[in-house]
This record gives C-alpha cells, sequence and structure tokens, in this order.
C-alpha cells in the first residue's frame, strides 16, 4: 500500500510542477490516477491537483502534508493525457487550468447534463453509404510500402494537388484499425473536416467514427468524450483542438494540409500548434504520425528532407494533367481601360465555362464588402478607435466593422473629421465579388463561402454539398474553399487579387502567399476536362506568384530556404514573440525597453548571445487593438529546447504593473 501521491500543480509562473502529499487512512484505496484532488500549498491555501503517481519514499528534508480532499471520485485522464497537458502548458508558456479549459468541454463538470439534448452528430448530414476500397495507383502503392518498410515515426507525404494523399491515408488507417489501435485525423478547418469525415465513412462506416471541433454542441462533445473513455470509437475527425480530446489505445495520427496556419491558435491562451502537440501526443502513445500537403511547410519539409522520412507523390491520380495557369497582368487591364476587378479574360472563360456545363471558383483572400472606406474631401480613412486598423463596409447591413474588436457603426454617410458625406469603399470582399458576380452573369447560380456568410450550424457543409452535386455554378469564397475540394465538373478556377498575401510586413507571407496559390489551383481539372486557373496580379514577375503559375513546390522551397538561412529564421533558429500592451502608449514602450534590455543582459551573463538573438522593442504592426498599444519584442533561439528553456526561464522571473499585459507567443506564425 502506497504512502504518499504524487501530484502536478499550477505554481504560477514557475510553471506545472509535481509534489508529493501524504494520503490519509480512509482515503488510500479511493484514490486513482487522473482524478483531482485539493491539495494545501503555501501557508494559507489550497489549490487544485490532478494524481500522477505514487510511492512509499521521500528525498530526505522534505515534509509533505495530507491531501483536503478529492474534488472527483472518477479519474479525469489518464497519466499519458496529464503528461500532454504539463507539456502544452510548460512549452507554450501558461498555466495547466488554462489549457484544460481549451481542452475540456465547457458543461464536463456540471452535474445536470442530462439537461441538454441526446446528441446526434450530424446524422442529417452523414447520411452515407458505404463505398468499397479504390485500387492504388503504382505511385501510390510505391509510397505505402516506403513507408511500412522505413516505419518512420514522423513521414511527411509532399504530394501535388489531385495526387491522392486520402488514399493512402485511408490504407493506413485501415492497417492501424486491423492492428486494433485507434486514429486521429486532423485537418484545418471545420469544411474540410467535413468533407474528409464523409469519404472516410463511405470506407469505414459511420459508427467507427466521430468530429470533434468547435462547431458541434457541448452535448455532442460530452458524448464523443464519454465514448473516446470507453474506446468506442476507432477514427475521430477535428481542427486543431481535437489533440486534446482523450482518445485512447493510439497508433495512428493523421495531419491533413500540414501547412496550414490554422493549425496554430493565435489567441487567446494556450497558443499552441496543433501539429506540434500531435507530435508529443503521438510520442507519449508510442503511435505514428503522417502528415501530407501539396505545399508543405518549410519546417516540416526541411527536417523529412534530412531525417529520411520524405515521401512524394509527384503526379496526379492516373496520370491527370495539371491544370493550365495562366496570369493576367491587372495594370494593362487599367490601361486599356478595364478599372473593374474582373479581367475581361476571367469574364470570357466564366462564361465559356458555364456554357459548357461546367463550374467555377472564386478566390478572394479579404473577408467583408471591401478592405476600408476613405473620405474623398479630406483624405480620411475610417479606422476603428480601439484597434487603429480600417473598418471593413458590410453592404448587407450598411455597416463598418473591426474585424479584431467587433466594433460597428451602422449606416455611417458622413467623415468623422471633416463632416463631408464623400465617402467611397475600396479594396475588394467576397460580397462585393458576389454582387459584381452576379450582374455579370445574371443566369448562373451563384454562392458564398466564407465565415461572415455561414449564418447556421452545418451551413458550410450544406453548400459545399450543393456546389457537388452541380446545384451551383459559382462558389465564391476566401481561403476556406482553398483546400480539400475534391470536385471533378471544376474546370475553372480564378483568383481575384493573387497578390495580397504576398504584401504582408511577415517573413512567411511569401509561403502563404504561394501555399494558397497553388492549392486553389489544384482545385481545378480534377475530372476528364483540362482545368484551367487565372491569377490576377499587379505584380506578376512575383517569383513566389510565378513559383505557383508552374505548380512548383521545390523551385519555391530552394528560394525560400534560401532565404530563411540568410536571415536567421526558421528552420534554422526557433522564434519566441513577446508582445507587450498597454491602454499608455509611452508605459507600454517603456515595459518593453524594460524587459527587452533585461533579456539581453540575462543572455549575455550566460555567454549565449549568438545562439540566442533579442530584436526590439518595436511597435507591432497592428500597433493599437482592443485600445492597447502594442509593442513587440522577437527573440531568435538557435539552441532548440536548451535555448527554450533559458528563454521561458528569464520570463517567468519578469513582473509587470497591473496596467502593463505581456503575451508570449511560441513558435508564431505571423509577426503582425
Amino acid at each position: 500500500m502506497y504512502k504518499y501521491v504524487l501530484v502536478l500543480v499550477d505554481i504560477g509562473k514557475l510553471g506545472t510542477k509535481t509534489f508529493s502529499y501524504l494520503v490519509p487512512d480512509e482515503l488510500k484505496d479511493k484514490i486513482k490516477i487522473g482524478q483531482a484532488l485539493l491539495v494545501p500549498f503555501g501557508k494559507n491555501r489550497k489549490i487544485k491537483a490532478y494524481v500522477v503517481g505514487f510511492s512509499n519514499y521521500l528525498e530526505n528534508g522534505i515534509k509533505a502534508k495530507y491531501i483536503s480532499e478529492i474534488l472527483e471520485s472518477e479519474p479525469l485522464f489518464s497519466l499519458e493525457y496529464l503528461k500532454l497537458l504539463e507539456y502544452v502548458a510548460n512549452y507554450y508558456f501558461c498555466d495547466i487550468q488554462t489549457v484544460l479549459k481549451t481542452a475540456l468541454p465547457q458543461k464536463f463538470f456540471e452535474k445536470n447534463l442530462k439537461k441538454y439534448r441526446k446528441p446526434n452528430i450530424e446524422n442529417k448530414i452523414f447520411n452515407v453509404g458505404k463505398k468499397e476500397d479504390n485500387i492504388l495507383s503504382n505511385a501510390q502503392q510505391k509510397v505505402l510500402e516506403d513507408i511500412e518498410k522505413i516505419k518512420p515515426k514522423n513521414a511527411l507525404i509532399y504530394g501535388v494537388t489531385g495526387s491522392g494523399k486520402t488514399e493512402v491515408y485511408f490504407k493506413l488507417i485501415e492497417k492501424t484499425i486491423k492492428e486494433g489501435k485507434n486514429v486521429m485525423f486532423l485537418a484545418p478547418e471545420i469544411a474540410l473536416v467535413s468533407q474528409l469525415t464523409i469519404r472516410t465513412m463511405e470506407r469505414f462506416g459511420v459508427d467507427s467514427c466521430a468530429i470533434w471541433h468547435s462547431s458541434i454542441t457541448e452535448a455532442e462533445k460530452y458524448e464523443v468524450w464519454q465514448k473516446l473513455r470507453k474506446n468506442e470509437i476507432k477514427i475521430l475527425f477535428g481542427a486543431r483542438s481535437c489533440v486534446f480530446a482523450p482518445i485512447s489505445n493510439l497508433g495512428l495520427i493523421i495531419i491533413d494540409e500540414e501547412h496550414d496556419s490554422s493549425y496554430k491558435q493565435s489567441m487567446p491562451n494556450p497558443r499552441y500548434n496543433a501539429t506540434v502537440v500531435a507530435q508529443k501526443l503521438a510520442e507519449l502513445h508510442g503511435a505514428n504520425v503522417v502528415a501530407g500537403s501539396a505545399t508543405p511547410d518549410i519546417n516540416s519539409y526541411y527536417r523529412a528532407k534530412n531525417s529520411n522520412s520524405l515521401f512524394e507523390l509527384k503526379e496526379r491520380f492516373n496520370n491527370q494533367a495539371m491544370p493550365k495557369v495562366v496570369v493576367v497582368d491587372m495594370k494593362s487591364e487599367r490601361i486599356d481601360g478595364n478599372f473593374g476587378i474582373f479581367s475581361r479574360t476571367l469574364i470570357k472563360n466564366i462564361e465559356d465555362t458555364i456554357l459548357g456545363n461546367k463550374q467555377v471558383i472564386l478566390l478572394i483572400n479579404r473577408r467583408g464588402f471591401s478592405t476600408y472606406t476613405q473620405c474623398m474631401s479630406c483624405g480620411k480613412v475610417i479606422e476603428c478607435e480601439k484597434c487603429a486598423v480600417p473598418l471593413v463596409y458590410h453592404s448587407k447591413d450598411n455597416s463598418h466593422k473591426c474585424h479584431w474588436c467587433n466594433r460597428e457603426i451602422k449606416n455611417l454617410t458622413k467623415c468623422p473629421d471633416c463632416g463631408e458625406e464623400n465617402l467611397e469603399n475600396f479594396g475588394v470582399g467576397v460580397q462585393r465579388v458576389e454582387e459584381i458576380a452576379k450582374k455579370f452573369f445574371p443566369e448562373a447560380k451563384i454562392a458564398r463561402l466564407d465565415s461572415d456568410s455561414l449564418t447556421k450550424k452545418n451551413e458550410h457543409i450544406e453548400i459545399l454539398n450543393a456546389f457537388k452535386n452541380g446545384d451551383i455554378d459559382i462558389l465564391i469564397g476566401t481561403q476556406m474553399i482553398a483546400k480539400g475540394l475534391d470536385n471533378p465538373n471544376v474546370t475553372l478556377v480564378g483568383v481575384i487579387n493573387a497578390d495580397l498575401s504576398f504584401n504582408l510586413p511577415d517573413y512567411r507571407s511569401s509561403e502563404r502567399g504561394f501555399s494558397i496559390l497553388t492549392q486553389v489551383a489544384g482545385r481545378s481539372g480534377r475530372g476528364e476536362d483540362l482545368g484551367k486557373v487565372i491569377f490576377q496580379s499587379y505584380n506578376p514577375e512575383n517569383i513566389a506568384l510565378l513559383n505557383a503559375q508552374a505548380q512548383d513546390y521545390e523551385a519555391f522551397y530552394e528560394n525560400e530556404i534560401e532565404m530563411r538561412e540568410q536571415f536567421d529564421y526558421p528552420p534554422f533558429m526557433k522564434i519566441v514573440r513577446i508582445i507587450l500592451s498597454s491602454k499608455n502608449e509611452f508605459r507600454a514602450e517603456r515595459a518593453s525597453l524594460e524587459i527587452a534590455e533585461k533579456m539581453k543582459q540575462y543572455i549575455e551573463t550566460q555567454s549565449l548571445s549568438e545562439k540566442i538573438i533579442v530584436l526590439g522593442p518595436s511597435v507591432c504592426v497592428l500597433e493599437k487593438i482592443k485600445g492597447e498599444y502594442r509593442y513587440n519584442i522577437l527573440i531568435k533561439n538557435a539552441l532548440e529546447d536548451k535555448g527554450h528553456e533559458i528563454i521561458l526561464r528569464f520570463l517567468r522571473t519578469v513582473i509587470l504593473p497591473n496596467d502593463i499585459k505581456m503575451v508570449v507567443d511560441v513558435d508564431p506564425v505571423d509577426i503582425i
């Protein structure tokens, strides 16, 4: 019989630690791994703790206190799950309670869960029949055999759009289930999760699968949680938060579209990357990870290329031709008198496509009606007072909205500075493209798919099903439609503003721009007819744009990796971003200067200035959000885990006044 219980607790800025407590005799048969306890901590404090082990011995000099009480009679977690939570809390510089808030269904601890309606997880949507296995091509079969032969713990499949990565996933899933193990299948966005779920249910049956993401109800999530704990689910699908689902007996994690920045949670805490957490989850379970993309993350490709874990599908399935990509110079269109957002080339191709009973996808990487509104009398750009970013005009309800703090101004007609009624909207949004498309193509059935247009649960699935069934001629949307769509009747893809992603002040802007253009181009020509893609650009000589036109990832990678190495960006350095903010601009600037200087001194005392580089502070690109002024400190770390621990050790010593906020973003996907 054990004497001490080992528990995991949060101790503020020092992170999560384990401590030993004495167990009263009356509780010795009742405590289990994963239970929540209340324990005394410090002089007059009691805190929540989680059981991670037992022992009969303590180191000399340590005096243990008795636990206070058991908070939950049944264990909430397995030991592996607790270790995952601890890893996330420590690596991403937050407390374990914050991680738990992200991980658990919100209603998990409420006693009366029966008041929620019984889950009926999208049965209407997923009323699918079972399909037989497809025969793999020679290229797919080789990738499958190579993965099984080499048996890397972390495999990356680089496959061009339409090469059949999903079929390889299915074979790996089938093998894992036959071995008696379970599978986690991650996708970056809910729309893509739904598409993959339907395809997998057709192959493996409805009863084997479940979904975990932010759009399912709390009752549904709770039901899935319970089934996972009972090992009743073979394949779990989800977006990034799915990595916190308590899946048992895990044998394989698939990460589709692994390059996608949606896997990273930028706010609020924990600012985790699901692809990184998935690697840790697999490690704890002894499982394998297979990631795939037509445009792999530069860091992932670099690691895979240098570790014998890269597997390639360079041709489309059944030797299907890649789409023909044309770049239209919009400057020439203007010179010829066309000042609209549709080039003559795009208009003609849309007309021909619809006449041929084929379908069109139009991508616009913006939200709202237009990007900004400006007074033509005084030049004032209408901005959010709290966030110092342009308000976006939405014609549907005649309002200007801030997409950062949700501030809204209705029926704005006069300039707030000069009072003149001379406001004009500039830029292009999804709603604007939809309205113009309806004027050009009045007979066409047109729909849009972006976060602003979705008003009810599963509406995205209904729109995608309608598009797949041919009930929509032109689908207009944001990056939500750039990946995963496999509709053989789509023969034309148009990108309204192909330059947009390249122009952001961020080291990953070229990668982001190349990726979305290559991905959306891959939606065209997946049937018997040759596909066509039109990129509209004001800078047609951009090298990343030309790489995307050629669908040449390797050429893009070689250019990009050279730049990354030259300027010490990932994968050659890891990055930690610190943001200091305050409602008082001077206070924010002063706090950031002090912390940056102290950190530089801290690094110098350990003779690591060449390996850990502190940059800044500087004003953030978005310098004011929700009424707070923001300053950046960037830390480049060449020492991997050792350097990371040194950085976080310093940050745990930082004490800030109440009017200053500090955000620590580990491995940021943008620095805006």
